[in-house]
């Protein structure tokens, strides 16, 4: 799959959820995060769907190119900005929350 720079969104059943699959996406996340001594805007953030069936979590532009082997293996989609509304912090800097599309990043 070719990722592409902008928000991906990733989701988990809640059985995959509840089996301990978040803490696993946590941990991968984390270790590329710190690896990269936490690049500016790089965050993850996630919500559980209105009905409950899942739980969706969100990466920012400028954590693709940091952890492209993550989306892939989750099999990620590409989305429009989320609704930052009901969003919670799961790791990263907040500040990704406000980050715009991102074309090319040297």
């Amino acid at each position: 799959m070719a990722i592409t720079m902008g928000w991906h969104r990733i989701r988990l059943s809640r059985q995959e959820y509840e089996s301990g699959e978040m803490n696993v996406l946590l941990g991968a996340f984390r270790a590329a995060y710190i690896g990269r001594n936490g690049p500016v805007g790089m965050a993850m953030f996630g919500c559980w769907a209105d009905d409950g069936a899942c739980y969706f979590v969100y990466t920012t532009p400028s954590s693709v190119r940091h952890i492209t082997p993550l989306l892939d293996a989750y099999s990620a989609s590409r989305i429009d900005k989320p609704n930052p509304i009901g969003l919670s912090l799961i790791y990263g800097d907040e500040s990704g929350l406000s980050s715009r599309e991102v074309g090319f990043e040297a």
